[in-house]
């Protein structure tokens, strides 16, 4: 056989080979693709377990897929485990240094293992790259009040509800911070804003409690305790309100 004839066997054969390799790629591409819709539906219904096993499957198909390995992240840390959920974020941010809900997740884990610090320092980057961003300016509101930092918190907070005025948990926590500084006007005025949003906001009449007792209103105290009471869900809440009404007296 000639040398430029073998050389072209050769060449026709790699091309087979590499054409057979690129296929399967290809195919196993998609049964990830499909795996991934399914994990996703799954974590949806609220199927953490069953969700994680998915995603396994898929990233055992496809090991270097973000968008899977970021969904393992969210699954776990629906379950919990925020050490392996915290991984899954940074190992994303890896493979894409971009990766902004990536990095925001990572921030909001680190809030769940109690590291403030590299939870504040992602938001402050967030912010400083999409200061618009709501959920980054009120996440960065909660890692400074969660370290003891009320008075950053409070604008933090503020600015999350002026670019969304309907935002609840905004004004609450605002309120809540602005408690803990000692502005009692403040904290009155955004509880009220609260509850102008959410007249069921059982939290928010608790605050509104807590603001007259300080204030030496015992009387309106009680009435706001025992409407928390009436509204809270939460059994400690409840009981809480219990025993301040009855140490209030009539």
């Amino acid at each position: 056989m000639k040398n430029w004839t073998r050389a072209l066997l050769v060449a026709v054969l790699l091309m087979g080979c590499t054409a057979a390799a690129s296929a399967d790629s290809f195919f196993e591409q998609l049964q990830a693709d499909a795996l991934i819709g399914t994990g996703i539906d799954q974590y949806h219904r609220a199927n953490y377990r069953e969700a994680l096993g998915t995603f396994d499957q898929a990233m055992r198909l496809a090991p270097f897929d973000v968008e899977a390995r970021y969904d393992r992240g969210l699954v776990l840390y629906a379950l919990g485990e925020y050490k392996d959920a915290a991984s899954e974020f940074a190992q994303c941010l890896k493979q894409q240094s971009d990766f902004v809900p990536a990095l925001f997740n990572l921030g909001v884990t680190d809030i769940a293992l109690g590291d403030l610090v590299s939870a504040r320092t992602i938001f402050m980057r967030i912010v400083a790259d999409h200061p618009s961003s709501v959920r980054a300016n009120f996440d960065l509101g909660l890692s400074h009040y969660l370290d003891g930092q009320p008075d950053q918190a409070a604008k933090d907070f503020a600015v999350a509800a002026l670019l969304h005025p309907q935002y609840v948990q905004a004004h609450y926590d605002r309120a809540l911070a602005e408690y803990r500084t000692g502005n009692l006007v403040a904290a009155n005025m955004e509880a009220n804003a609260a509850l102008k949003l959410n007249a069921g906001y059982a939290k928010a009449y608790f605050l509104l409690g807590a603001i007259d007792l300080r204030q030496g209103n015992s009387g309106s105290a009680r009435s706001m305790f025992q409407q928390a009471q009436r509204l809270a869900s939460d059994p400690v809440l409840k009981s809480l309100c219990t025993q301040i009404i009855q140490q209030i007296g009539a």
